[in-house]
């Protein structure tokens, strides 16, 4: 017994000298939150600045409205990856919107005929052969996105075709993560997709 008690105190010295691990880091990272708000939420926001016009339109004003690009690829940078889909749903979003609030919307990229096929059918086209010759449009709701680190700063503006004259303008913010969340890389219906960085 007397020798057994000075080796239980070596040992418990010899433990005390051992030094106590790391605390572990927790590997749980919190799914990345959506935009609080959806993409008609914020474009409504931009609509009701498109509707104070400098003065008044007659009841047969015809409005149609284009696609949104990169203020800095007009005619040539489309909006790709995260930000794919976005000027469709600001364009679609406009049109269905102003069309609500009583405007004379136009749907240009109506086909002369339906096009039917074995699982679907279409009216709307984008092949200049399949549309009529002339648009019967006054004025004509277009604009640009800029991407800033955190939203997409969308600038709108309704013009008057003939003479280029800027009637109204708006502009608003979308969160970079409206359409999708902002992690890196997701998985979505059995696919990976991977963001921008």
């Amino acid at each position: 017994m007397r020798l057994l008690l000075p080796l239980l105190l070596i040992n418990l010295t010899g433990c005390s000298l051992i030094p106590e691990p790391e605390p572990s880091v927790s590997t749980y990272a919190p799914k990345a939150a959506m935009a609080p708000f959806t993409v008609s939420d914020y474009v409504h926001n931009l609509t009701v600045q498109l509707s104070h016009l400098k003065g008044p339109l007659s009841n047969n004003t015809r409005i149609g409205v284009s696609s949104f690009y990169f203020a800095d690829a007009l005619d040539s940078k489309l909006m790709t990856q995260q930000a794919s889909g976005l000027s469709q749903q600001i364009q679609e979003s406009i049109l269905t919107k102003m069309t609500q609030m009583g405007y004379h919307t136009v749907e240009y990229r109506l086909a002369n005929n339906l096009h039917l096929s074995h699982n679907a059918d279409s009216a709307l086209t984008r092949n200049l052969e399949q549309l009529r010759e002339r648009q019967n449009i006054d004025l004509i709701i277009t604009g640009t996105v800029t991407r800033q680190q955190h939203a997409y700063i969308v600038n709108a503006r309704m013009v008057n075709i003939s003479n280029k004259q800027v009637l109204s303008a708006g502009s608003t913010e979308i969160p970079i993560n409206v359409m999708w969340g902002n992690e890196k890389i997701q998985q979505r219906d059995g696919l990976l997709y991977r963001s921008e960085y």
